[in-house]
């Protein structure tokens, strides 16, 4: 391994069968010596039999902390990177993590979000989006969380909660160190926006974020990102 930092790419999936074989043979394009673990939640589909042919792929209990979790137990990456099944980076995303992480007291980050296919009058929340991100050193599991892996281990991984496992991982990160967010974009499907409308799930997601920022615990607001 020499000097160079080995990477990991845990990806969380759930009857993902339409895409994960252009996702992890992409993936794989990043970089040869990159690590792949595929985590299945429990799939109707044929996710884990396809994830099979280009990853190492096991099940864990659904959802996505729990399945996270699942594959940083068997990954022997020095950085853990947390990219979800619709998300795609940039070429330049894991130089870009390892100069970061050159930096001893950075100790994990992310990557500028950004939605495929996006309408040009939502351009300017999802600028506005990644400014505030910036600003407060704020992750969210669709910017491709990265982290040391001892680091990750120090704070005991993802909690088990069925929504916002991203926010409290995040809160925990940011007391061990240094968290950046890399210019390079994180390209998110825009399918789930597209097919629930874009302005309820913007308003819903914002108001989601508030209301966990407030105290509401994660289980009653996954009921209401449920029905609501």
């Amino acid at each position: 391994m020499g000097d160079k930092l080995s990477v990991s790419i845990i990806v969380p999936a759930l009857n993902e069968a339409g895409i994960i074989q252009n996702q992890l043979e992409y993936l794989r394009s990043l970089d040869d010596s990159a690590e792949i673990i595929v985590v299945d939640g429990g799939s109707a589909d044929s996710t884990i039999e396809l994830a099979r042919k280009h990853a190492h792929s096991i099940t864990a209990e659904r959802g996505r902390g729990s399945q996270m979790n699942a594959g940083a137990r068997i990954a022997s990456g020095d950085i853990l990177w947390f990219v979800h099944a619709d998300c795609k980076p940039s070429k330049t995303s894991i130089h870009s993590i390892r100069k970061a992480l050159e930096d001893k007291s950075v100790v994990g980050g992310g990557f500028y979000w950004k939605l495929d296919n996006f309408p040009r009058l939502m351009k300017y929340l999802q600028s506005t989006s990644n400014l505030k991100n910036r600003l407060k050193k704020t992750l969210y599991g669709d910017m491709g969380i990265f982290v040391r892996e001892e680091v990750f281990k120090k704070i005991g991984g993802f909690k088990n909660i069925p929504l916002m496992e991203d926010m409290d991982f995040c809160k925990r990160l940011k007391r061990q160190g240094k968290v950046v967010i890399l210019k390079d974009p994180m390209e998110t499907s825009s399918r789930r926006w597209r097919k629930e409308g874009i302005i309820k799930v913007y308003v819903r997601n914002n108001l989601l974020k508030l209301a966990y920022r407030l105290g509401v615990s994660p289980a009653y607001l996954a009921k209401f990102y449920k029905f609501g």
